[in-house]
């Protein structure tokens, strides 16, 4: 195992959005901001240090993506309180699994299909630049009232880019951005929680999560225990529980193979904090395409 990095990798005025410096995405709200059930826009551009050998995002990280913009679309509709995701599931489209659909930039339409009393749904639909269907996410949110409020949003909102931070930490792969190391074997990976990992309340963020997870089923599939590229291995579908928060860390994902047909492989993957007692914050199953 490689050695721990630094909990305070990443300053601390970067808690809260590093992880908005590393996957960009301006983000407008379709209307006049008067709509009960939000529909919302995000444009990512794709920077090649976060992209695959043939341009192509990882699930995993798309799922961050499609988690940030469901959350904040879902919160919008339960101002003045606000939300924390439970449930995420993506599955990319079969034509954009290899070749030149589903690569480079990226637009992410989402909107509120259902606003319970406790929980709200979003449905989100990715398309590449040439208007290709890339993927669809749905996100389950539950309602709650945060400490300190909700973030401050002016409707209808328009969130552009952060001003391009030419902090280095944004520049590096993703293995090391999000402070990832192998374990005792293939699909055990670990995350520490630094800094820039963790959203506004201090709590890991489920992007970081889903990025983890994506690579421990990759891992096992691949037969490899460091982190890294996989080629030839992508996750085609997920589904994501989220049953507690990530506070502590390390942070132990681990893959197992359940079955297999064809080129596609089911994998269940789990995360835990083992700086709660080991604590449950994640339950996951991939379905994997060995292209």
């Amino acid at each position: 195992m490689s050695d721990r990095p630094d909990p305070t990798f990443g300053s601390g005025e970067m808690r809260g959005i590093g992880m908005s410096h590393y996957l960009p995405m301006p983000v407008i709200e379709i209307g006049d901001g008067s709509a009960p059930l939000p529909t919302t826009r995000g444009s990512f551009t794709a920077r090649p240090h976060v992209l695959d050998a043939d341009g192509r995002l990882e699930t995993g990280m798309l799922a961050s993506l499609t988690d940030s913009i469901g959350g904040m679309t879902s919160g919008l509709t339960c101002l003045p309180d606000w939300i924390v995701t439970t449930n995420l599931s993506l599955r990319r489209s079969p034509d954009a699994l290899q070749g030149p659909r589903g690569t480079g930039d990226l637009t992410i339409n989402t909107q509120v299909m259902r606003r319970g009393r406790s929980s709200v749904v979003t449905r989100s639909t990715v398309s590449d630049s040439g208007g290709h269907d890339v993927a669809s996410s749905w996100v389950t949110c539950a309602v709650l009232t945060p400490a300190g409020g909700p973030p401050p949003f002016t409707r209808p909102v328009r969130m552009n880019d952060h001003e391009r931070s030419d902090d280095p930490l944004f520049e590096l792969p993703p293995e090391q951005f999000f402070s990832l190391e192998g374990g005792g074997r293939p699909g055990e990976v670990l995350l520490h929680p630094a800094v820039h990992l963790r959203n506004p309340w201090g709590i890991l963020h489920g992007g970081s999560v889903a990025h983890l997870l994506d690579t421990a089923a990759r891992c096992v599939v691949a037969g490899r225990v460091n982190p890294g590229p996989t080629p030839g291995i992508i996750v085609s579908d997920l589904v994501i529980h989220y049953m507690n928060p990530g506070r502590e860390g390390p942070i132990i994902a681990e893959a197992s193979i359940l079955g297999s047909r064809g080129r596609d492989i089911l994998v269940r993957v789990t995360a835990r904090d083992q700086g709660a007692e080991g604590r449950l914050m994640n339950a996951a199953a991939m379905t994997i395409r060995v292209l």
